[in-house]
């Protein structure tokens, strides 16, 4: 049972996060969500180097022991070659991390002072709650009960559907990684005269698109039937997908049928799965099983499902970031780094940018920030824990398609000139 890694990495360097454009958290604030932002400012700095010039700043700071409050405002600016924007944000990263040693040793006063001054660059709002919890003002059962989203009430799942849509298809990394799984899969299947694709995350459909459309003009070995398998908890929005995907096969005369299995990760059972022993079995596992991080016997327990299943080939997407250490400060800065990537593709492709941020970002950031133990739920592996735990399945690590990853290196040099 051979598996791909598609890691993404969190340096700024890698593959999936080089798109060199500065995000001005000033500007966020005055945009709508609906205005692409595509300009490019030629003194832009990458987020994540802005982060670490600020920390490097912040060092020196703490060394002097000068007061972060009276010399962290306005150190950057007029400096040789430092536009005005950056020195902002430069300014803006020093009193966010301060603000984090600050809570991280107690002193949620001045934290709070430093997170004032921030106030008029960007939202402040997981370190202060953060602050109100160590000083009694909100409690951990009051943070459990908030949704993830902050606008859930007014957001429904179709409101947000070309949201993930548009990430799917204008995000770089994204994209890239769905170009080389799908590619990766249709390799491990096109010797098969019955292909079934099992997929824990379909959203949009568009990388089932590409192979069904690959599959149908795949004249040497024709398919008699391809079956894909949909595991999700949203029922009415798997069976739209069907449908859409139903259409599609059916325009281009392919043999296709499509089932659902609505259940939770931690539920799922063998029985749920009716694969055939004629059929070449692939899954596609896309930022799926950091949700079972939290509770190992879940997680445990869907890997003897899918070992079960006998699958083919298996392709696992998973965000590599140690997001789980034990101290708050570690975590703060762990995250600082790696959403510096993200936030910088969005910032320069993306519709709904703003949208975006305000929602899935925010509640990334929250959980990270201020829930403790078992309500930390967000939580991230280093690539060395996924292999570990698919050896002790019984699969083997096979190298990505690197035709796929020349092409989707081209497509991101591309989109990164845009």
């Amino acid at each position: 049972m051979p598996i791909s890694f598609s890691n993404i990495s969190r340096t700024s360097e890698a593959m999936w996060y080089k798109v060199e454009r500065l995000r001005d958290p000033q500007k966020l604030l005055e945009e709508s969500p609906d205005t692409p932002n595509n300009s490019c400012c030629s003194q832009a700095l990458l987020t994540d180097k802005i982060m670490k010039l600020a920390k490097a700043q912040l060092v020196l700071l703490n060394s002097k022991k000068a007061d972060v409050l009276s010399s962290g405002k306005g150190c950057f600016r007029g400096q040789c070659g430092v536009s005005s924007k950056v020195a902002q944000d430069l300014e803006l990263a020093l009193l966010v991390q301060a603000a984090a040693e600050k809570v991280e040793d107690e002193q949620l006063v001045c934290a709070r002072k430093l997170l004032t001054i921030c106030d008029v660059l960007a939202s402040k709002t997981a370190l202060n709650e953060k602050i109100d919890q160590a000083l009694g003002i909100i409690s951990s059962d009051k943070l459990k009960g908030q949704e993830w989203l902050p606008m859930a009430e007014e957001l429904d799942k179709n409101f947000l559907e070309p949201v993930i849509m548009s990430c799917q298809q204008e995000v770089p990394f994204c994209l890239e990684t769905q170009f080389i799984s799908s590619q990766s899969i249709l390799e491990a299947v096109t010797a098969a005269k019955k292909v079934h694709l099992m997929d824990f995350e379909i959203d949009n459909g568009s990388q089932w698109t590409l192979i069904m459309e690959a599959l149908a003009v795949h004249h040497e070995c024709p398919v008699e039937l391809l079956k894909i398998t949909d595991v999700g908890t949203c029922e009415a929005t798997m069976e739209k997908m069907g449908k859409r995907l139903s259409s599609s096969a059916q325009t281009i005369n392919l043999p296709f049928s499509f089932k659902i299995v609505v259940s939770d990760l931690k539920d799922l059972k063998e029985e749920f799965f009716n694969s055939e022993a004629d059929e070449a079995v692939a899954i596609d596992l896309p930022y799926r099983l950091w949700s079972l991080l939290a509770w190992p016997n879940h997680l445990e327990a869907l890997m003897a499902v899918i070992k079960s299943i006998k699958p083919c080939f298996l392709v696992l997407k998973e965000v590599e970031v140690y997001a789980k250490a034990p101290t708050f400060l570690e975590r703060f800065n762990e995250k600082l780094l790696f959403i510096s990537g993200p936030i910088d593709s969005t910032n320069s492709c993306m519709l709904y940018r703003k949208l975006v941020e305000e929602v899935h970002w925010w509640g990334m950031i929250r959980n990270v920030l201020t829930a403790e133990s078992i309500e930390r739920t967000l939580r991230q592996e280093r690539i060395g824990f996924w292999r570990f735990l698919f050896k002790k399945f019984g699969f083997v690590e096979s190298d990505l398609n690197q035709t796929s990853i020349l092409q989707a290196n081209l497509s991101l040099k591309r989109s990164d000139q845009c």
